[in-house]
């Protein structure tokens, strides 16, 4: 017996399996957009965010560090610039805080590439000033730094002892050693909070370039290891949205080599993702997590005496789903 179906009922079932397959199809995974571009190509600055807003400074020249400032609206995809900082840098830690400022430690300071700075600035937001603080204990450079309840903690790098974990209060502007140093000394290294702790991952150790992540429980003063990078990065992109951590781009040593991949961490699983890779591999770039993206800005496709020749001034943006 043949069975005949109106058009009616046709289109009815069309439109339940439609709604079945969409309800068991996964969701598009989000695609890298491209954003406004910061108008001068730049690689091994820093990035820092206070809520959609990401402020990017300095970065490698030609001839000496770039003391470039300026502030990137991720709302109305705009670029506005800022007093420049006092002095160029590169290699340096960056990080906003609870006080109002954004920070600048250490790095490579001016044409002097010989001797880590100690200095710490601080931008005022509110008068658009740049005002010098108390130096960090020792000369850092090639660290990373993160903010967690008004103080900032300046990990890993290359120094004076530098496997010591140095802790700033931002309201005291006092410095004091934590007394946990980071596990396995590395620079080139991502150092980030997320929910009162800090991660510290990859980097370049003395034998070679790594996928370590330790995590810092900021209360108890203790490290403990956390899942490994899928692959051994250094000067990579890094960026927290929300509780997760995402890595792209970065090179590895052995060989010499810039990659496109990214991932992300999960902080409350413990576990890794594969998601699209950046439009083109690169290194030292700066990068924040601004809201519900995670912006990369700049950074270098060549690695070693390339990097400074095949910098780039495009800025890539993913936003998590």
């Amino acid at each position: 017996m043949v069975v005949a179906l109106k058009t009616s009922h046709v289109s009815f079932l069309l439109g339940v399996w439609i709604l079945v397959f969409a309800a068991l199809t996964p969701s598009q995974a989000a695609e890298w957009i491209e954003g406004a571009p910061i108008g001068q190509a730049r690689a091994f600055g820093a990035a820092a965010a206070q809520g959609d807003t990401v402020y990017v400074a300095g970065g490698a020249g030609l001839e000496k560090p770039a003391a470039d400032f300026a502030a990137y609206d991720t709302i109305g995809d705009i670029w506005r610039p800022l007093p420049t900082m006092p002095i160029g840098r590169q290699g340096f830690g960056m990080a906003t805080a609870i006080d109002g400022g954004v920070y600048v430690s250490g790095g490579y300071a001016g044409e002097d590439f010989d001797l880590p700075s100690a200095e710490l600035w601080r931008y005022d937001m509110a008068n658009a000033v740049w005002v010098r603080m108390s130096d960090m204990p020792a000369g850092r450079v090639r660290h990373g730094m993160a903010s967690v309840d008004g103080k900032l903690y300046v990990v890993g790098g290359e120094g004076p002892n530098a496997s010591r974990v140095f802790v700033y209060d931002t309201f005291q502007d006092q410095w004091a050693d934590l007394g946990a140093d980071l596990p396995t000394l590395r620079k080139d290294l991502g150092v980030v909070a997320v929910n009162g702790s800090i991660y510290a991952l990859g980097g370049r150790t003395g034998s070679g370039v790594t996928a370590q992540v330790h995590r810092l429980d900021v209360a108890a003063k203790r490290w403990t290891r956390a899942a490994a990078i899928p692959a051994p990065r250094a000067d990579a992109a890094f960026g927290v949205v929300g509780a997760k951590i995402h890595v792209a781009g970065g090179r590895s040593n052995d060989p010499m080599r810039t990659f496109a991949e990214h991932y992300v961490l999960n902080t409350p699983t413990g576990s890794w993702q594969a998601l699209d890779p950046l439009p083109f591999p690169r290194l030292g770039a700066a990068s924040a997590g601004a809201g519900t993206l995670f912006v990369v800005i700049g950074g270098s496709g060549g690695a070693g005496v390339f990097s400074l020749f095949t910098t780039t001034d495009e800025v890539n943006i993913y936003e998590s789903q």
